[in-house]
């Protein structure tokens, strides 16, 4: 590559990295992408083995309607390279009193009392809980911006919440869409994602799997006349004077006066540029910032189809996180009821799996340490086993083979480990109060020319659309930062 100079440089090839770097590249800025990884994607990259395809984990995007994947793609020009699908109602089972997983409602518009039913809502307490759902459901973006400064589970005490709704709005809604527990999520950022999957529907995801979005925003950046080089490790973002300079990579140097990091804020600080270069104060408070918590599950290769649901959840009245019970089970005292999320992708990309066969990808939260050992690890994937069995007696008669992943995966395909028992977060920052609507860290930093991009700051959402939500918004600061030192040069 004889080009050693651009306007800006990304760093990443994540959802928001990937984002970002395609509109910088079409808006005229001679950009340059750089990955380290074979493939874009970061967390939710799409992944191949032996005819079957699927993500890293778990990854369901929502909302359906309106989602942020088709205004980046269109004013690419892009719509039709990649094929998203929203394959319908989940399966989600509740493991109602009796000891049963029950189906959920599968009407395609819910019928709250249905819901109701399935959930085990008492007639007596049904006014209620049909407030609570309108409220959430309506309330105002100026009432949503007002609740930064408390958690869910402070909000949802204004209510009289029967058990059946709380554990659902907790375990499959909330506990999977922002991986913190219900008494650290900013309401904030709660409602106003819970309010849109409500409104616009969720489990939106792609053919060849939703890792080809963020491939094919790679892509874009070389047709809009910039470079995109993978398989490229950035070692240091170098710093002259208080300003970005470029990057140092293992293939070389490349310079730039804008360095867009979707490297994570911690990685970036910490790492990458070197505390050195920041302000003490400011070292100390992106030390102080909390991850998400991990996700870790099993990959199940069938030699049959066995479940027919794209996409669910299983949870029981037990399994919603708080902070006590997720402080019990670090401690190595896993619950006997968690939430297990899975993914059956060949249910809605039949080219996932080979003719007879299916992949189904299960997710449960763990800690965020990359550097568990493998008995801590084998608990988690022992609840699994045992859940999904439960639920899908049929499964373990058909496994041709299975494999745990971890959040050493995580931490060695994407986020580097800076700070002790940390770097496996499922998702980047924790959605957590104090670190969300007007407390999320700002895009640019302390340092003349540097950015963040992704999960941890600009955007706000459900995993990669909050990492696509940033991708635009930052994309547009830097690119009026571009314009105002071409203005004064």
């Amino acid at each position: 590559m004889t080009e050693r100079t651009f306007d800006a440089i990304v760093v990443g090839a994540g959802f928001g990295g990937s984002t970002c770097a395609a509109l910088l590249a079409k808006r005229g800025l001679k950009a340059l992408l750089v990955e380290k990884n074979a493939r874009a994607g970061g967390k939710a990259m799409s992944l191949s083995k032996k005819g079957f395809t699927h993500t890293a984990w778990v990854v369901i995007c929502a909302p359906t309607q309106g989602n942020l994947f088709e205004a980046v793609l269109k004013e690419l020009g892009l719509e039709n390279k990649v094929e998203l699908v929203a394959p319908g109602v989940s399966g989600t089972r509740y493991r109602n009193s009796s000891g049963k997983y029950a189906l959920g409602p599968q009407d395609p518009v819910p019928d709250p009392n249905k819901m109701f039913d399935w959930l085990e809502v008492k007639e007596e307490d049904r006014a209620e809980a049909l407030r609570l759902l309108a409220d959430l459901t309506l309330m105002s973006p100026q009432g949503i911006d007002a609740l930064d400064d408390i958690t869910l589970a402070e909000w949802l005490s204004r209510y009289k919440v029967p058990q059946g709704l709380y554990s659902f709005l907790v375990g499959p809604v909330s506990d999977g869409c922002f991986m913190v527990p219900v008494d650290a999520a900013a309401a904030s950022e709660a409602i106003r994602s819970i309010q849109a999957v409500f409104l616009r529907g969720g489990g939106v995801f792609c053919k060849g799997g939703i890792g080809r979005v963020a491939e094919t925003l790679a892509e874009a950046v070389e047709a809009n006349g910039g470079k995109t080089i993978m398989r490229t490790r950035v070692q240091r973002i170098t710093v002259d004077q208080g300003k970005v300079t470029g990057i140092v990579t293992d293939k070389g140097s490349f310079q730039s006066p804008i360095v867009v990091s979707n490297a994570g804020i911690q990685p970036t600080v910490l790492k990458l540029v070197g505390e050195e270069h920041f302000d003490r104060g400011y070292a100390n408070y992106v030390k102080e910032l909390v991850p998400s918590w991990g996700m870790m599950g099993v990959r199940y290769f069938l030699d049959k189809r066995v479940i027919d649901d794209p996409y669910g959840t299983i949870f029981s009245a037990e399994s919603p996180w708080s902070l006590a019970r997720w402080l019990q089970a670090k401690a190595g005292d896993i619950p006997k009821e968690v939430t297990v999320w899975f993914e059956v992708p060949s249910n809605y990309d039949p080219q996932a799996a080979p003719p007879g066969k299916q992949i189904i990808m299960t997710g449960l939260w763990c800690p965020a340490d990359p550097k568990m050992t493998r008995k801590q690890k084998q608990v988690w994937w022992d609840k699994s086993d045992e859940i999904m069995f439960q639920v899908f007696p049929d499964m373990p008669a058909h496994i041709e083979f299975k494999e745990g992943y971890s959040t050493h995966d995580v931490s060695s395909l994407t986020r580097d480990q800076v700070l002790p028992h940390i770097g496996g977060e499922c998702i980047g920052l924790g959605q957590v109060v104090g670190q969300c609507g007007r407390h999320k860290p700002l895009v640019k930093a302390p340092i003349q020319g540097l950015f963040y991009v992704g999960c941890d700051a600009g955007g706000t959402g459900i995993g990669v659309q909050q990492a696509v939500d940033s991708g635009m918004k930052v994309a547009q600061t830097v690119l009026q930062y571009y314009r105002m030192r071409q203005a004064v040069r």
